[in-house]
């Protein structure tokens, strides 16, 4: 049984704004092109922006059997301490100015929250994860009632 799942997909206004930009690069490079080199980049960058988006867009939160789960990384609940939910304004310091450089974050751009979990493991140097969620008091709820 899952205590909590959340999959990070990209909201549209992201995916309008990558193929956006997809688009202006390919335009750019169609510049003076003919033929079949006109065309390629509205072909191929197009295309790796969906899959670069649908690669970003796998990755999420899981919290079950005891472990948290996100992407590059799984802990037991047994080795956190404590857990804070973080605002939009709060994530955003916690990963520009006051970020730890051994901290381990787990998020994407879209993300604008996210939890702090303090790591009470003694062999492991990481000071606490920072994870990116939409709903970061659900999901600190589910981790302080471990």
């Amino acid at each position: 049984m899952r205590a909590y799942e959340e999959r990070w997909v990209a909201p549209v206004s992201v995916w309008l704004g990558v193929l956006a930009v997809a688009l202006v690069v390919a335009a750019t490079l169609h510049a003076g092109a003919d033929g079949a080199r006109a065309v390629v980049p509205y072909v191929v960058l197009p295309l790796l922006a969906v899959a670069g988006l649908l690669r970003a867009s796998r990755g999420g939160v899981r919290v079950e059997q005891g472990v948290l789960q996100v992407p590059g990384g799984r802990i037991a609940l047994a080795e956190l301490g404590g857990v804070r939910a973080l605002d939009r304004q709060a994530t955003r310091l916690a990963r520009g100015p006051l970020a730890q450089p051994r901290a381990f974050v787990a998020t994407r751009s879209w993300l604008g929250a996210s939890v702090q979990v303090q790591i009470e493991d003694p062999d492991d140097d990481t000071p606490y994860w920072l994870i990116g969620t939409r709903h970061p008091e659900r999901l600190a709820e589910v981790l302080r009632a471990r």
